[in-house]
């Protein structure tokens, strides 16, 4: 364990080696349906090596919200997923910096959105139990969501919806940049909605 992080398994945990593998399978469902639906196999993407800014035209659907899954245990990524207001997994408070997991406020854990001890570019983002330290402490500028401790540094970071739309895929730190629309989001009734997916 380092600084309260368990290393199984190239540092994931059985949680979240199980976490990963359900969200697979959600996202191969999730494929198998639209291919029905349409009449025809259509591939998955390939998941790019490179950073890939979305484009707002070419954006059709329901808006997209981070989402924490069902699982409330420390290190469960968060997610992209399809925005219900009535969805707990998609509320959260901000409170003092911190960005908490709504149906946690008042229990014996209270989990907040957490950025682990990385400091680059594709650092997943997860939740871990509310404490205070520079991994979850959070600003609010602009639309962007700046990790606090890089707000004044040479390489500024803010939570990135990365990689595409749409159910299941991860959401990371990238190194902040004003005109990046995966780094713009609306906070609305609890849910952080990436902006460039609203009508």
């Amino acid at each position: 364990m380092i600084n309260n992080y368990p290393l199984w398994h190239g540092g994931l945990s059985l949680d979240q080696l199980f976490w990963e593998a359900s969200m697979l399978a959600r996202r191969l469902l999730a494929a198998a349906v639209i291919s029905a639906a349409m009449g025809a196999v259509t591939p998955l993407p390939a998941v790019a090596s490179a950073h890939q800014p979305a484009s707002r035209t070419a954006l059709v659907g329901p808006p997209i919200c981070v989402d924490v899954s069902n699982n409330r245990g420390n290190g469960t990524l968060m997610y992209q997923w399809q925005c219900d207001s009535n969805n707990t997994n998609q509320k959260f408070v901000i409170e003092d910096g911190l960005i908490k997991v709504q149906d946690t406020i008042g229990k014996s854990q209270v989990m907040c959105l957490d950025s682990s001890n990385g400091r680059t570019n594709g650092t997943r983002v997860y939740q871990w139990q509310c404490v205070g330290n520079t991994n979850q402490l959070w600003i609010i500028q602009r639309g962007q969501i700046i990790l606090k401790s890089t707000l004044n540094s040479g390489n500024r970071l803010c939570l990135d919806a990365t990689n595409g739309r749409g159910n299941g895929t991860q959401v990371y730190l990238w190194q902040c940049d004003p005109n990046n629309t995966n780094q713009k989001f609306v906070i609305e009734d609890g849910q952080i909605v990436i902006k460039d997916t609203l009508p």
